[in-house]
This record gives structure tokens, sequence and C-alpha cells, in this order.
């Protein structure tokens, strides 16, 4: 019983460990890509506003009938 419970606080451990490590990692490689990161918001809020017209289009021809 004592060997399970000591393999699953390890188990933990390593994911915790490896957790904190991607998250580390990812916020760096933000920081380190930034202008790359800006670009792809700019490009994505375009899609985002351009889907947002057309499900409210959609939604406005359903409402009608």
């Amino acid at each position: 019983m004592e060997k399970d419970d000591q393999k699953k606080s390890y188990k933990k451990f390593v994911l915790l460990v490896g957790g904190f490590f991607i998250l580390v990692l990812g916020i760096t490689l933000i920081l380190a890509c930034w202008q790359d990161v800006v670009a792809l918001f700019r490009g994505a809020s375009g899609m985002v506003f351009a889907l947002g017209g057309l499900f409210m289009l959609y939604a406005v021809s359903k409402v009608d009938k």
C-alpha cells in the first residue's frame, strides 16, 4: 500500500516539474517571438470579427422565419 502511495506521489512530482518546465518554456518562447505573437493576434482578430458577423447574419435570418 505504501509503495502505491510513493509511486503516486512520485508521478505527481514528475508531472509538476514537467508542467512547470513547459510553462516556463512557453512563456520564454512567447516573449522571444513577441512580434510574431502580435501579428498572429492581429490576423486572428479579423477572422473572429468576420465569423462573428456571419453568425449574426445567420441568427437574424433564423429569427425572421
